[in-house]
């Protein structure tokens, strides 16, 4: 899978065969068999962790994948040929992707390499941002902003795992909210920012204390949202900005309710950095993986060559939850 330049300088993609990859020193080469598509792929760019993981050979997209060892670099150590891992990594729609092995995560026994290759940005992103950036405390109250986006998924789950004594989000699709719930996937309570303000609902939901960690999947057009909504001393952990990148900051509510406000990426984090927020994922939510505890809906799986139905499923937002791509 390589991308292409037309008139103008437009992007495009298109299958094309391109040189296997040779792992280098610390690297190993994947045969991949599935890889899950991200919003961040829409850009139509590669080289999205280009501070991580092992250089690209080709203009190959795609930052998470699942598969089979089959060749390791000098230096490996861990990892041996028919090994079944899963990574958050570049270069992941094409048949064999290399990365540094250090961000390789074993797929549990049982687990299809499908639901295996849409888990790693999703698992790590949520985990990172809930436990390990806002501290997420048993009891705590949390509000999910974008609920059935993949990380807000996995962020409702994750939240009750750990002892979230209310676990709120927001969705403007009724239809994809009453889905997630019925499989216990979704938010205790939803708020549809369309019908409520989302604030004042979770005030209420609280008793006027607010929420003490905020998840924001939406960015500049909900940030005082998020402000009025938080607790005193909350934290508030910025992940993407599907609705927008810029927003009004009210600073005055943010000082007198002593707010932490996180920004998170991967983009600009270190192979040290991301084997770190990978080990802990790992340790802490592979026993639910395993067991079908921690879940997610595959919503539409295509074929490599049909890629570009993918993308624009993507685009329409119309799914609710991942989309993978399947090599074979």
């Amino acid at each position: 899978m390589l991308f292409r330049s037309e008139a103008g300088g437009s992007k495009a993609i298109e299958v094309q065969t391109v040189a296997r990859p040779v792992p280098g020193p610390g690297e190993v080469l994947v045969r991949v068999r599935a890889a899950g598509l991200n919003r961040a792929d829409l850009a139509l760019n590669v080289g999205h962790f280009r501070n991580s993981g092992a250089a690209l050979g080709a203009a190959i997209p795609g930052v998470e994948f699942a598969g089979e060892v089959v060749e390791s670099g000098p230096g490996v150590t861990g990892f041996a040929p028919g090994d079944r891992v899963m990574a958050m990594g570049q270069g992941a729609f094409a048949e064999f992707a290399k990365i540094h092995h250090r961000l390789l995560i074993r797929v549990p026994a049982g687990v299809e390499f499908i639901r295996a290759a849409t888990a790693p940005v999703t698992l790590m992103t949520a985990h990172d941002a809930l436990v390990t950036r806002a501290g997420l405390r048993q009891g705590d109250t949390v509000l999910v902003q974008a609920a059935t986006s993949g990380v807000g998924i996995v962020a409702c789950q994750i939240a009750r795992m750990r002892g979230a004594a209310l676990v709120m989000g927001t969705s403007r699709s009724a239809q994809k909210i009453a889905r997630l719930q019925s499989a216990r996937m979704g938010p205790d309570v939803a708020i549809n920012p369309d019908t409520e303000n989302t604030a004042e609902r979770v005030m209420a939901l609280t008793e006027g204390r607010g929420a003490d960690v905020v998840i924001d999947m939406l960015g500049g057009s909900c940030l005082n949202d998020n402000l009025h909504a938080a607790a005193l001393r909350g934290r508030i952990v910025m992940v993407g900005r599907m609705g927008g990148a810029r927003g009004d900051l009210d600073l005055d509510r943010m000082a007198l309710r002593r707010l932490t406000l996180i920004g998170v990426t991967f983009r600009t984090r270190s192979v040290d950095e991301i084997a770190e927020v990978a080990s802990a994922m790992d340790l802490d939510l592979a026993p639910a993986l395993a067991s079908g505890s921690l879940n997610w809906p595959v919503d539409k799986t295509v074929a490599l060559a049909d890629v570009a139905q993918a993308y624009a499923y993507m685009r329409s937002n119309a799914h609710a939850g991942k989309i993978a791509i399947r090599m074979d």
